[in-house]
């Protein structure tokens, strides 16, 4: 079934194409949005007719007026053709290992290309041959004339745009970058170079699929670790800036963004109920609560939500225990580790029903209901041993404590609500959460 649908949208594509294919206008003009994007990702993927496809209807003779967004769009295809056509070492030893997987049988000619001098060329192939010499002329040309109207930014802007698009592809489109910035149609400086290589090394090292690959031909963290050293102060400064450009969409960053984005929410922490039972948002309670579990606060009416003289002595006795400068004001990263803390290292419930309330809803942690769940479930279980021993409570926890045993299974009742509709393999991926790694 799949190579029926295969040969059916191969035959589509072509039927969709082929009236207007090598016709000199613009891509829009020459294909429809499917077709065109069939071509894009084949073309960033190093087939050569793709390219020549691109640049040809990017770029076309006789082209007319251009907008600016379709200038940067015909640079960067054109600059990734050409790049791939050029006598770099990087192309030189691709082609190599192409001509070696076409020996073993692996890739077709018609598609990749490639002969050794020992290798008899039938006419079909001698014609290919001549068309690919033809077409990498045609796409230089091209460049050359692009790169004549337009400016430094614009080729800049194109390098940009091209490097977004591979960087996006994670490890193998950054290293398909690195090994583009020794091409000079790319543009690319010492620190730009460098920081592809940095961006490469780090996405393979922390990416779980780097065991399904080999070794790369060249050492990767060998290259990377050779270009920073040759560049000067100014020059790493540079380095460093792209290549965390370059890593903005890796993994690692992405968890990083969501973590910054928890925190900013941390003030939305619900925290209490009032006289009447409607939850109030407080998080100078939640934080009175953990400052209080952790004996930096002492209370005699029970938390007042008032962020007054004596939580500012006590957030700074916390400061002071963490090692950091010592403000008015806890950051919303103190206050996760006081409160995760205060629910860990001293069993404190309140805090553990902060945490769940934290994960349920991503606020000061990204959004997730295992741990939620877990917190939830140690809130529950401390809250209903305090009040077994109700006696042995201060009079203000004594009061207090049965309006958050109320909240802890009303919030029990949603949390597990959204869980129940987790798909099954997220609900057996939380499963063996624990104390240990409730707080990452």
């Amino acid at each position: 079934m799949r190579v029926v649908t295969c040969l059916f949208a191969l035959g589509f594509l072509a039927a969709s194409t082929a009236a207007r294919a090598g016709e000199e206008v613009k891509c829009a003009d020459q294909y429809d949005l499917e077709a065109h994007l069939i071509l894009e990702w084949a073309a960033i993927g190093g087939d050569p007719h793709a390219q020549y496809a691109i640049g040809q209807c990017a770029y076309p003779d006789h082209h007319g007026e251009l907008t600016q967004a379709e200038k940067i769009y015909a640079l960067k295809w054109l600059m990734l053709g050409v790049c791939d056509a050029s006598d770099t070492p990087v192309a030189i030893h691709r082609d190599k290992l192409t001509r070696r997987l076409k020996e073993n049988g692996d890739l077709s000619f018609r598609r990749f290309g490639g002969v050794t001098g020992k290798e008899k060329w039938t006419h079909r192939e001698k014609r290919f041959q001549e068309y690919r010499r033809e077409q990498d002329a045609k796409l230089r040309r091209r460049f050359e004339a692009i790169s004549a109207e337009t400016t430094e930014q614009d080729r800049l802007t194109a390098r940009d745009a091209l490097s977004d698009e591979l960087s996006r592809m994670g490890p193998l489109g950054l290293l398909r970058l690195a090994e583009m910035t020794s091409c000079p149609s790319l543009d690319a400086d010492a620190a730009f170079a460098a920081a592809a290589w940095q961006a490469a090394d780090e996405a393979f090292k922390s990416s779980s699929m780097s065991a399904v690959y080999g070794s790369a031909a060249r050492d990767i963290a060998k290259e990377s670790e050779t270009r920073l050293a040759a560049l000067s102060p100014q020059e790493r400064i540079s380095a460093a800036f792209d290549k965390e450009r370059l890593l903005k969409t890796s993994p690692g960053s992405m968890a990083q963004l969501e973590n910054w984005a928890a925190l900013g929410r941390l003030d939305k922490l619900a925290s209490f109920g009032d006289a009447n039972g409607a939850p109030e948002r407080s998080l100078t309670t939640a934080i009175q609560y953990g400052l209080e579990a952790m004996g930096w606060l002492t209370f005699v009416n029970g938390p007042d939500n008032d962020y007054g003289p004596a939580t500012i002595e006590a957030a700074q006795k916390a400061q002071a225990y963490y090692g950091d400068q010592q403000t008015r004001w806890l950051s919303h990263g103190e206050v996760r580790r006081l409160l995760c803390d205060a629910a860990l290292t001293k069993s404190d419930p309140i805090s553990y029903y902060h945490l769940a309330l934290m994960y349920a809803q991503g606020w000061g942690f990204p959004q997730d209901l295992a741990r939620a769940r877990f917190a939830l479930g140690r809130a529950e279980k401390l809250i209903d041993a305090r009040l077994a021993e109700k006696t042995a409570l201060p009079d203000w926890k004594q009061r207090a404590y049965p309006g958050f045993k109320k909240e802890i299974s009303q919030a029990k009742l949603s949390i597990e609500a959204a869980w129940s509709a987790l798909p099954a393999d997220m609900k057996l991926a939380g499963e063996g959460m624990n104390a240990e790694n409730l707080c990452r």
